[in-house]
């Protein structure tokens, strides 16, 4: 049996950089409330976020053959485009674009010819790219509807492309090379020319207990930043008896996504189990779910830090969008999960969607219809929903199994 990988120290390393860009991408979206802001804020975390799935899949694959240049260099890329969102509707836009096309072309470098990843195949996909070469001329906001296209196409490749058709495009591509090599006659020189272009395609599959790994990683990464900001917001309010209740109702509420997200679930998906959806669907999901969880924390900290205050009509539904966002993608997925499978694996299925979604929707309502409800009243309303799902989903213990009498025989394995 073949001992089961955990991430290394160098990949440990590599997400380093991740902290640093979550928080940045938090305070982008603190400092503009318009729509033009979420818009921005949105496309950041989703390039980010890509560039850094290239490389985690790269070390993901590769295992122990893993180079540390090409993942130092994936640090510098997001280290750039961190340093770069402050300034990101601004001078440092331009350097932003520069650095995630730069981490694109790096991240695709260390493939081999005629291999293809199946599982997160805008990793060799280079037309995603070009809307963002062309933004380095063109001013804003033209600029960001350019980054928008060049993800959404890189996107709709991880949504839209089956494995095997992926792999017979590859391989017709391939073969329409061989044959253009053919006929044109051309000598190889020397040794290296002269070794056989390869004829068949071979398919790069992910370790998927290591990249579930992988992911819970970044969740984790996504809730810390949720208690940096609670704990800043914290620093900055009065420490009386409402600041106590609204900070052990965000420690409750970031704790409960823990148990729910990581502990219990899978890609960041709430109650998932390990490899419950195959690695290309848990790609989607997991950057629909930190993006939701992060947009969460971002807003905690402002709440936090005014307990007392009635929360703006911006932040209300902001973290009410993100936060049933979260809860009806969980939801989802577990329906999904139940419409392919069968008899008591479909019934568990949509009764754990039930569990989730019906309380997320409850408290998100709740919170939209108390418009008058202080911030202290918020968090606790948010916490006592996914409270409610680790209270309605969580895996019940088994029963104490009962004793047999010394002597007695042992049951039949049959």
């Amino acid at each position: 049996m073949a001992e089961e990988r955990h991430a290394s120290w160098l990949e440990l390393f590599f997400d380093l950089v991740v902290v640093a860009g979550i928080g940045m991408l938090a305070h982008l979206l603190e400092e503009d409330e318009s729509g033009g802001g979420l818009a921005v804020y949105v496309v950041a975390f989703t390039a980010f976020w890509i560039v850094w799935a290239c490389f985690t899949t790269y070390s993901n694959i590769a295992g122990d053959e893993t180079h540390t240049l090409p993942m130092l260099a994936g640090m510098a890329v997001l280290g750039v485009m961190t340093a770069a969102v402050p300034e990101i509707r601004d001078e440092h836009a331009r350097a932003f674009a520069i650095a995630y096309v730069v981490g694109r072309v790096l991240a695709a470098r260390p493939w081999r010819q005629a291999t293809v990843v199946v599982d997160l195949p805008l990793v060799q996909a280079a037309f995603g790219v070009v809307p963002w070469i062309v933004s380095w001329w063109v001013d804003s906001p033209a600029r960001y509807v350019l980054w928008a296209v060049g993800l959404a196409m890189d996107l709709l490749l991880l949504l839209s492309t089956t494995r095997e058709k992926l792999l017979a495009d590859s391989q017709s591509r391939l073969d329409r090379m061989l044959q253009k090599v053919s006929r044109s006659g051309r000598q190889r020189r020397d040794d290296r020319q002269a070794r056989e272009l390869p004829t068949t395609v071979v398919a790069m599959d992910a370790d998927p207990a290591h990249l579930g790994e992988r992911l819970g990683l970044f969740v984790l990464i996504v809730l810390g930043e949720g208690l940096v900001q609670v704990v800043d917001g914290a620093s900055e309010a009065t420490w009386d008896r409402e600041l106590a209740v609204t900070g052990a109702g965000a420690f409750t509420l970031v704790f409960a996504l823990w148990g729910v997200a990581v502990h219990h679930g899978y890609a960041g998906v709430a109650m998932l189990p390990q490899g419950g959806i195959t690695p290309r669907l848990a790609w989607a999901a997991h950057l629909c779910a930190t993006l939701a969880l992060a947009t969460v924390a971002a807003v905690l900290g402002g709440l936090v830090a005014d307990p007392t205050a009635s929360v703006s009509d911006h932040d209300r539904l902001l973290v009410v969008a993100a936060y049933a966002l979260y809860g009806l993608l969980s939801a989802g997925v577990h329906l999904a999960v139940a419409w392919r499978a069968d008899g008591a694996a479909r019934r568990a299925s949509s009764r754990t969607a039930v569990r989730i979604g019906v309380p997320v929707v409850v408290a998100s309502g709740l919170v939209l219809l108390l418009q008058d409800a202080a911030a202290e009243g918020v968090v606790w309303l948010l916490a006592g929903g996914i409270v409610a799902v680790v209270v309605l989903t969580a895996p019940r213990p088994s029963g104490r199994p009962s004793r047999r009498r010394t002597g007695a025989p042992a049951p039949d394995p049959a």
